[in-house]
């Protein structure tokens, strides 16, 4: 005997009743915070006219997942600090979960999204989207952080670093110095940052009449022992091909640098200055102390948990848009005038 066909409204019915999308009526019916007044009102409306009942009131978990990449950069270190602060302050738990950078190697992990409650989503993996995250948790109901990026996916709110600007400055306080022959050390090719930043020293040196030797760009996976490898092959160019100056992906860059260029004789920073990014801990204590980029990770932990606590009680203007951080430059005695001109 054929199965009765049901006459229970479904999503579709409710969307086309109230006259918006089957994301904001199934975020409506999950009682996400989502969603604007109005929308709700509408939702709720159409559900009234269908006989739709709603869902009873659902229980929290006081759990935010954090999602970061392999740890392989100290400053995800800070982040977490921050982040694990705020949440504490706050009387919510924090489970950090790790990914491998390259999608072939990460699903292992992310399987956790369908396995484990939560009631919101850090991210600072750089190679893992939005709509990935939501897509694996088979969810849509939770406010969602990302930091290190500006998208504009609806419902995600980003908390991003103004690094297209720290590192124009950072090249133009190298032209002031005298510096022309720049090299940038830059992260792998296919990450967005690196473009960002490669995009900004070429407008700082477009500005000089300058341009980036393509000799003197190189892009790495950024770590002190892959730096320094290929610092030194940068370094031993011809003396009137050298550069006077490195700017780094990040301090672990500008640390292998300067192993290399002490490897080969070259004094610091008086046959070449170097810059890093990151400012982590230990840029203040080498040898000499390292002029580094100064990103406010341990601040963005804090806004990032923030954010969440805010979109979970109904704080729309938490829900999505972007946080735009500065980076200042912190200048120690790693940079200095370029050398004098044996060599133009």
């Amino acid at each position: 005997m054929p199965r009765k066909k049901s006459t229970q409204p479904t999503l579709e019915d409710i969307a086309a009743r109230s006259g918006v999308s089957l994301t904001t009526v199934s975020r409506v019916i999950n009682q996400s915070h989502l969603v604007s007044e109005d929308a709700t009102l509408k939702v709720r409306q159409a559900m009234e006219e269908l006989g739709v009942e709603p869902k009873r009131p659902k229980s929290r978990t006081g759990i935010l997942l954090f999602i970061v990449p392999e740890f392989t950069n100290p400053s995800t270190d800070l982040v977490l600090a921050g982040a694990q602060e705020e949440a504490e302050r706050m009387g919510l738990g924090l489970l950090v979960m790790t990914v491998a950078q390259y999608p072939e190697r990460n699903k292992p992990n992310l399987k956790v999204l369908k396995q484990f409650p939560f009631d919101g989503v850090i991210v600072t993996h750089s190679e893992l989207t939005p709509e990935r995250i939501f897509e694996l948790s088979n969810r849509s109901d939770f406010p969602l952080v990302v930091y290190g990026r500006s998208l504009d996916t609806p419902h995600v709110h980003c908390i991003d670093i103004d690094r297209d600007n720290a590192y124009y400055q950072a090249t133009k306080y190298l032209i002031t110095l005298g510096h022309q022959r720049i090299a940038f050390l830059s992260g792998p090719v296919e990450w967005y940052i690196s473009q960002q930043r490669l995009k900004a020293i070429q407008r700082a040196l477009a500005e000089a009449n300058l341009a980036l030797d393509p000799d003197l760009h190189r892009w790495s996976v950024p770590t002190i022992d892959e730096a320094a490898r290929i610092a030194t092959t940068v370094l031993n160019l011809p003396i009137e091909k050298r550069p006077t100056a490195i700017l780094g992906f990040n301090d672990l860059v500008a640390f292998g640098a300067m192993s290399a260029a002490r490897s080969l004789g070259l004094r610091i920073p008086d046959d070449v200055s170097v810059i890093g990014s990151d400012d982590i801990y230990l840029a203040s204590h080498t040898n000499p102390p390292l002029t580094s980029i100064s990103q406010p990770h341990y601040r963005a932990g804090q806004l990032a948990v923030q954010k969440i606590s805010n979109s979970l009680s109904g704080a729309q203007d938490d829900t999505e848009g972007v946080t735009m951080l500065s980076c200042p430059l912190a200048v120690r005695e790693s940079t200095g005038p370029c050398p004098s001109q044996t060599m133009s």
